[in-house]
């Protein structure tokens, strides 16, 4: 029987394994033993168990029962609670008094799960409380989950599932150990309803994967004794004998290192003696049954008393001293009936029919069998009647009587499942006939090759549709690479496109630079060695022409005049077309003389210039200064500053210039942030493969340009 956790639960051991009893059968050695197998994880409440009166309380139980024999139990348990009936005004006292919403949901927590085999309507109401209580608290939202789940537990299996995994979910972000103590239980009990489905095989994966983990990682020893232990229960039922004595040794390894004793050692110690005589070593079964009974004897009305005489009555029987088996299968008895435990005494029962069958007693063993029938009459698990049925049938043929056996035998095949129609077929025709035609073997062998080959065919045809499929997705998944690839080589073709365009237009317009600067520079010689020495030339002729008279001298004066302002308006022609500090002294200076010229009373100027290497091509300076030249005129002439600030640097082949003015700034978006003078400054940061950084506001502009001036494409 598996069975969830639970706080104050005082053992009912009738009806709750009445209720979820799962079958499993053990190979005795002489005939076949029916199991029944219940799990109940030890609880350890991390709740400030101060709240409640310890007098209720002395500790938490837990209990895990194997019920062997028409139903054996194993108690996997810790302290008994002493009287748990006034529980409830406890908690209802503290629910009243609590001034914090921990407190609070600790009580109606530990009220839910106090009713939830008791009143299940309670149990349901003070955990949904508790849900809607907790919402803000993603942490106690886990633990009212949990508490939910723990009441579907008797009687949702699948509701209670879901709770017990949101629970787990919700918790799993928090490291504290009480968080990973909830999830170690909330496995527990998930794994316990698959044990109640006949699901042993998971319910030890989980209990191995999950369960045993969480609790390390908690550093909780006690859990992971218990969660050893509940793993040797299922490697027991699965006949694993060595590697179910295996967990039992560490569980028993971690309670002897206990400061205290309790029962749940000495119901280790028994089940590691049942191991021993299963596996087939029966006297290495009495040291366990000898330090069990040292532990239970201080307790004459432990729980545990019927299971170890249950398990002693069955080492005397393997050793086959009969006698002896007699007398602790008696004392067992006694016990099971002054506690009112019918699967227990129904086990005892089952263990003196094989003593009395193996002493040839069979009209005794008959009598423990019927007096098995009867108790079963009143519970609904028809294996364990089968079982019986089918013992009794075996029993009146080795004592003779065929037509009582063939009675039980067929009471025996009306309870059979599907699973044993045909094992139930062969007895009765064995029984009947007691050996089977040539013909009947032939047939039966026919059937069995039909089967292999269907089976053959099945698995063929299971593996050409594998492979089918398997290649149906290695072609799929090709077909989306193959597309992938040619959208992405479309993709780089189409950059490479709009790359080449953009040198070729970038290539263009530096054409049309190089041919405007050229064509400057032609202009400024001209101008300058021209028509500039032959104004000069003038003025020289006009200054030796000596005045007759005060009218002609300030007529020559005017004249001469006008000439200087012509000479110097040529000159500044010509150093805007192409500076002549520029091609002799270097940008930085040029720079400097262009700052000098802009400058008047009206307009200041501020120009810094570091580590500018006089060795750039003269085609990079001459189109940095253009550059600049076109950033200055522009603040000048559009934005009106009154004040600017150049500085220029270089850093290896990167040149940064920063130019701030106090203008009246521009719309960087608006159509003449587009103008021909912005246009011709990006289009020369491309040439560079440079940045360029415009920030404006009425409150001035800010212009930073990055360059490469190392390899200019």
């Amino acid at each position: 029987m598996v069975e969830r956790e639970n706080c104050f639960r005082k053992i009912q051991w009738g009806s709750l394994a009445r209720q979820y009893s799962q079958r499993c059968i053990f190979h005795s050695g002489s005939g076949y033993m029916p199991t029944d197998i219940r799990f109940i994880p030890i609880f350890r409440t991390p709740f400030k168990m101060e709240l409640l009166n310890h007098s209720l309380i002395n500790t938490i139980r837990k209990t895990g029962y194997c019920l062997v024999l028409l139903c054996l139990y194993v108690q996997a348990a810790a302290q008994h609670v002493v009287d748990d009936r006034k529980v409830p005004d406890s908690l209802q006292q503290v629910l009243k008094t609590s001034k914090t919403l921990k407190e609070k949901l600790d009580a109606l927590f530990l009220l839910s799960d106090y009713y939830s085999t008791r009143d299940t309507s309670k149990a349901l109401g003070y955990a949904r409380q508790g849900i809607e209580m907790s919402k803000r608290d993603e942490y106690l939202a886990g633990v009212a989950h949990f508490y939910l789940a723990g009441v579907y537990f008797e009687f949702d299996v699948d509701r209670s599932q879901q709770e017990y995994l949101y629970a787990e979910k919700l918790l799993r972000p928090f490291p504290q150990k009480e968080a990973l103590i909830y999830r170690s239980r909330a496995w527990n009990n998930y794994g316990a309803i698959e044990q109640r489905k006949d699901k042993p095989r998971e319910f030890l994966d989980i209990l191995i994967n999950k369960v045993l983990p969480l609790a390390q990682q908690a550093g909780d020893s006690t859990r992971m004794a218990l969660s050893y232990h509940n793993i040797g229960l299922v490697l027991l039922n699965l006949n694993e004998y060595p590697r179910s004595l295996q967990y039992f040794s560490r569980a028993i390894a971690i309670m002897e290192a206990g400061k205290e004793v309790y029962a749940d050692l000495a119901d280790t110690y028994v089940m590691s003696a049942r191991a021993t005589i299963l596996s087939g070593q029966p006297k290495q079964a009495f040291p366990f049954l000898q330090k069990a009974k040292k532990i239970l004897e201080p307790n004459p009305d432990s729980y545990f008393w019927p299971l170890y005489y249950s398990v002693e009555g069955a080492y005397y029987r393997n050793i086959h001293s009969y006698s002896l088996a007699h007398e602790s299968l008696e004392r067992g008895l006694t016990v099971a009936s002054q506690m009112s435990d019918v699967f227990e005494k129904r086990a005892l029962l089952y263990e003196q029919f094989n003593v009395f069958k193996e002493e040839k007693n069979y009209a005794a063993a008959k009598n423990m069998l019927l007096q098995g029938l009867e108790m079963e009459t009143s519970f609904p698990l028809s294996k364990n009647k089968k079982q019986l049925l089918f013992d009794l049938a075996e029993t009146e043929k080795l004592s003779g009587n065929t037509d009582a056996a063939y009675r039980y035998l067929m009471q025996y095949a009306v309870l059979s499942d599907s699973i044993y129609t045909q094992q139930t077929k062969n007895e009765i025709d064995a029984l009947e006939a007691r050996f089977r035609t040539a013909e009947k073997e032939k047939q039966i062998g026919n059937l069995e090759h039909e089967k292999k080959e269907r089976k053959f065919q099945i698995l063929l045809l299971l593996a050409v549709v594998a492979v089918l499929s398997l290649i149906a997705i290695i072609t799929i998944m090709r077909l989306q690479y193959r597309k992938k690839m040619a959208a992405r080589r479309e993709t780089a073709y189409q950059a490479e496109l709009e790359r080449k365009e953009k040198e070729k237009q970038l290539s263009n317009y530096m054409a049309l630079m190089e041919g405007q600067e050229q064509e400057r520079q032609r202009m400024a010689r001209d101008l300058h060695d021209g028509l500039g020495c032959e104004l000069a030339a003038i003025k020289l002729g006009l200054s030796g022409i000596p005045a007759e008279s005060a009218s002609q001298e300030l007529s020559l004066q005017v004249i001469t005049e006008k000439l200087d302002a012509s000479i110097r308006e040529l000159r500044l022609i010509s150093r805007n077309m192409m500076p002549e500090s520029l091609l002799t002294l270097g940008l930085k200076e040029a720079l400097n003389d262009l700052c000098s010229s802009v400058m008047t009373p009206q307009l200041r100027l501020v120009y810094n210039a570091y580590n500018i290497d006089p060795a750039l091509p003269q085609s990079s300076q001459i189109m940095i200064y253009r550059m600049i030249q076109e950033i200055i005129t522009n603040a000048v002439k559009h934005a009106n500053a009154s004040e600017i600030m150049l500085q220029c640097s270089q850093e290896e082949d990167r040149f940064f210039i920063t130019v701030e003015d106090n203008g009246k700034g521009f719309d960087i978006s608006s159509h003449h942030s587009k103008g021909i003078g912005l246009k011709n400054i990006r289009n020369r940061v491309d040439y560079f493969h440079g940045h360029l950084h415009i920030e404006s506001s009425s409150e001035g502009t800010i212009i930073n340009i990055e360059l490469h001036v190392a390899e200019p494409s």
